[in-house]
């Protein structure tokens, strides 16, 4: 009898070596869910055209591909078609040109006035903003394009210099064209040849801002057209740059303009 002890003692360890073994496997598992279920909370769908479309074309099922992004990156890009807008605009057309991988809007097709919304947020507003029209990029730009604004600001000793001032801002119309809002593609929707204004959203606290900073530019803010692949990031998106903001405090207290008025510090 005695011989047999580490036979016993040995089945013993086999049981609870097992048995932890199941433990870490049951922990695992329900760890992996988990990471699952808050990347599945995180991450919302989205789609990318799956072709290069002009304007006119009829967007198709096999036009788009369905991808997913997470959340905060979705909402930085803007409003991005989601499942239940690809019913509506399927066999819609569309009106601007896209290339393949772009990613895919409700602001890109035309629509009828109970399905037109203008997807502002809380908290934005539209402003329309004065471009030099000698050079504004013509019909390259559309309506639904995102762009960023470019001005000569007052340095040290009546010296200036061009800052990207704000960027990643929708465009919703060039020059007053627009949508038309009846199923048919204005003007705007293939681009306008010649225009001085553009009309943007942008946040309510950052329009204030920009028309404090605007007394001081020197002549008309020139725009850069973003690519249409472009993720922006979230500390650039919409916002003055953070070195132009000392502009928009001193215009607070000033209403000189045209770029005529800057201090001692180098603004």
């Amino acid at each position: 009898m005695p011989e047999e002890a580490p036979a016993v003692q040995n089945w013993r360890l086999l049981i609870v070596a097992c048995l932890l073994g199941l433990v870490v496997m049951v922990v695992y598992n329900l760890h992996i869910n988990k990471v699952r279920r808050g990347l599945d909370v995180e991450m919302v769908a989205a789609y990318r055209y799956a072709r290069d479309m002009n304007a006119g074309d009829k967007l198709d099922e096999d036009d788009l591909e369905q991808i997913k992004l997470p959340r905060q990156t979705a909402e930085r890009i803007g409003k991005l078609l989601d499942k239940n807008d690809k019913a509506v605009f399927v066999e819609q057309s569309i009106r601007r040109n896209v290339s393949k991988s772009d990613f895919a809007m409700p602001e890109h097709f035309t629509h009828t006035k109970s399905q037109k919304s203008n997807y502002l947020l809380k908290g934005q507003v539209q402003i329309t903003i004065s471009v030099d029209s000698k050079k504004a990029p013509g019909r390259v730009l559309r309506i639904g394009d995102h762009v960023n604004i470019v001005g000569m600001l007052p340095m040290k000793a009546g010296t200036y210099k061009n800052y990207r001032i704000v960027e990643w801002l929708s465009v919703v119309a060039i020059g007053g064209q627009t949508d038309s809002g009846a199923g048919k593609m204005a003007s705007a929707s293939h681009g306008v040849r010649s225009y001085n204004s553009i009309t943007v959203v942008i946040d309510r606290d950052v329009s204030l801002q920009w028309k404090n900073l605007e007394t001081y530019l020197r002549g008309a803010p020139t725009i850069e057209i973003c690519p249409s692949t472009h993720i922006p990031t979230k500390t650039t998106q919409g916002v003055i740059s953070p070195e132009l903001l000392s502009y928009t405090k001193q215009a607070s207290g000033s209403s000189v303009g045209s770029g005529a008025a800057y201090d001692e510090e180098g603004y």
